[in-house]
């Protein structure tokens, strides 16, 4: 705007002078020169101050395109640093991704074997042992985080008492075969600790019931049983106590882990699977005895 006024104000200041140019001149010759000096000054300063001003605009147009022109840099160099930016946070994460990878604590068959029976988690299972097959199938009622697997078998006419089995994952073998009404089979080398006895429940909710917890008060040996293997310097036992009350009801204990509550009927038929078992795996029994009671158990 500045600007324009400047050059307006030349373009008027030559106009009015070549318009006024005569009487000027008669100004010059009929007053004295310091008259003619004092009133030419307006008319000199304008066009001066005109000029400044154009310069003072020029200087300004160029100065507004420097710095256009740095500004425009400047984002150019934002632009270029938000790249690099990118490129290194890709670079950085893509090396996190390998290192974590490289770093992956490999999957051991165990843990293998856990996933596949988490998909079978409430089915019952065919499950082998030994020599023999489970009578009754036990159902899956949880695989720990440790790859432990947990077999419930309910009471029932081929199970006098419920009880829990535990098994690692890297003692069994599993086949994803269906066998009957079971979608999995399994092979049990070893059991984890001690059989946990449930009572009579027959289901697995029912197990924080008290009947899922009978306590049984040793009283005299009952009978007992010692079975070697040949060639080797395996030893199992079977240890059956009669109840102190003199009641029908006898405690069985075995090497293996088992331990069977029941009447003298109930005991008698888990010991003789349990020394089936047992021979079925090459023991032999090397040494028995029985002692008193008053309910006769039916072993051989």
């Amino acid at each position: 705007m500045r600007r324009a006024v400047a050059i307006a104000a030349i373009i008027g200041w030559v106009f009015a002078l070549f318009l006024l140019l005569p009487d000027i001149k008669n100004i010059f010759l009929t007053h004295p020169l310091w008259h003619s000096l004092l009133a030419a000054v307006p008319g000199i300063a304008v066009p001066v101050l005109a000029w400044f001003e154009l310069r003072h605009s020029s200087e300004a147009n160029a100065l507004r395109a420097d710095a256009n022109r740095l500004r425009s840099e400047q984002n150019d160099l934002q632009n270029q640093i938000g790249e690099l930016t990118a490129e290194l946070a890709a670079e950085r994460n893509k090396h996190l991704q390998q290192i974590a990878e490289n770093t992956k604590k490999p999957v051991t068959q165990a843990e293998k074997k856990a996933d596949v029976l988490r998909k079978y988690l409430g089915a019952n299972v065919a499950v082998s042992e030994g020599q023999g097959s489970w009578p009754t199938a036990p159902g899956i009622v949880g695989v720990s985080d440790d790859n432990i697997v947990s077999l419930f078998t309910p009471r029932s006419p081929t199970s006098s008492h419920a009880f829990l089995v535990n098994v690692h994952c890297d003692d069994l073998e599993i086949t994803e075969i269906p066998q009957g009404n079971c979608p999995i089979r399994i092979k049990v080398l070893k059991r984890r600790g001690v059989d946990v006895q449930l009572g009579e429940i027959t289901k697995w909710e029912d197990r924080n019931q008290p009947a899922a917890s009978p306590i049984f008060t040793k009283g005299g040996m009952a009978y007992h049983a010692t079975y070697s293997k040949p060639g080797s310097s395996e030893r199992r036992t079977i240890y059956v106590y009669a109840a102190k009350d003199g009641s029908n009801s006898f405690l069985l204990e075995a090497s293996t882990g088992q331990r069977v509550i029941g009447n003298n009927e109930e005991i008698s038929k888990r010991f003789s699977v349990l020394q089936i078992e047992y021979e079925a795996g090459g023991f032999e029994r090397t040494n028995s005895g029985s002692g008193g009671t008053l309910h006769r158990l039916f072993i051989r």
